[in-house]
């Protein structure tokens, strides 16, 4: 026979770990969510030694807290068709209300560059 308390703290450690599970979801940045929480402001051109390069700000403006990001860097041609893509980690976290700066160089050379954020992991709520 269950006893009460028994049932009590079944259903207590369910409920934590249904809540922990929910909460591990909304943890995740994606693709499809990412807007919704940064913004990205870039510029390309070529560095010293004339190779390209891609530079900006990632700003975190509605976050869940501090954030480590990858970022999706598309070599695009003339026509503006993606031809290489490759993803590369923002060095630190973006801080929430905050902005990081980054810088890549792309390995295939392209027409111009397109960069979105691919993915991230929420590192500290607020």
């Amino acid at each position: 026979m269950v006893t009460r308390r028994a049932l009590l703290s079944l259903l207590l450690a369910s409920l934590g770990l249904g809540l922990l599970a929910g909460r591990a979801r909304a943890q995740t940045i994606t693709q499809a969510n990412a807007h919704k929480y940064l913004r990205i402001e870039f510029q390309s051109g070529l560095d010293r030694r004339g190779q390209p390069t891609v530079w900006g700000y990632i700003y975190n403006e509605r976050g869940l807290g501090n954030a480590r990001v990858q970022i999706l860097i598309e070599s695009l041609d003339a026509s503006g068709k993606p031809i290489a893509q490759e993803v590369d980690y923002v060095d630190s976290e973006v801080v929430l209300f905050g902005s990081r700066y980054f810088e890549a160089r792309p390995k295939t050379p392209g027409a111009s560059y397109r960069v979105t954020v691919h993915s991230g992991d929420w590192t500290r709520g607020t």
